[in-house]
């Protein structure tokens, strides 16, 4: 879900939107690369992999040039947190997932199965926390500028 803001007050809905734009334009990817790990050939999830962790990079670096809005910088340091999750995870876990999801499912052995599940619920957590704080820091941010969100799905823009 994404939640961009109507223009009550223009340059916050602004500053909000410019985040949320910079994170929209990675989900397609993101989406892609997950519906990818099941059957997809190992050199080609890390050749995803890769892309996905410069455009991460990418995304951080716009993100981190964002200067504080009217001395609030929660919002920014909630999006920090949440790019930094997601490209801090391409270049660890997804090592390690990449190989275990790459292999076909009847070849993988019980315990093969049993740590890429563990990998996988390990991340949900900390994506679930991650994606909690950023909307937290979000809605605290609407309401301190007046600023009317507005749930778009993802998919959808």
């Amino acid at each position: 879900m994404v939640l961009s803001t109507q223009a009550q007050n223009k340059n916050a809905a602004n500053y909000n939107n410019k985040i949320i734009d910079i994170q929209y334009k990675l989900v397609p990817d993101v989406v892609k690369f997950f519906r990818a790990m099941e059957g997809g050939s190992l050199t080609d999830l890390k050749t995803m992999k890769e892309v996905l962790s410069k455009d991460f990079e990418k995304a951080l670096k716009k993100i981190n040039q964002m200067k504080a809005f009217e001395g609030d910088i929660k919002l920014r340091d909630a999006a920090l947190d949440w790019f930094n999750l997601y490209k801090s995870s391409l270049d660890s876990e997804y090592n390690h997932i990449l190989e275990l999801a790459a292999k076909p499912k009847d070849k993988r052995t019980s315990d093969e199965t049993a740590k890429l599940k563990k990998l996988a619920e390990d991340l949900i957590s900390k994506e679930t926390v991650v994606d909690e704080k950023f909307q937290a820091a979000q809605l605290e941010f609407s309401k301190k500028h007046n600023l009317e969100l507005k749930e778009y799905p993802i998919g959808h823009k």
